[in-house]
């Protein structure tokens, strides 16, 4: 599934996972991401996996 860094930065929010820091740049990119199956049922480890992957790619790095 296909989703973009806002839906991503909602759900670790509503998780309560990661870097508060981490989370305000994912809802600030404007990037996507692919993710094993429905947000709700990946696990949270993935997720943030996917985020610090998006910040990156936004850095240019």
């Amino acid at each position: 599934m296909v989703i973009d860094s806002t839906a991503l930065a909602h759900e670790l929010r509503r998780r309560r996972v990661g870097r508060q820091a981490l989370v305000e740049s994912l809802a600030a990119s404007a990037g996507s991401t692919w993710l094993p199956g429905e947000i709700k049922q990946v696990p949270s480890s993935l997720l943030v996996l996917a985020a610090m992957s998006l910040t990156r790619s936004d850095a240019g790095g």
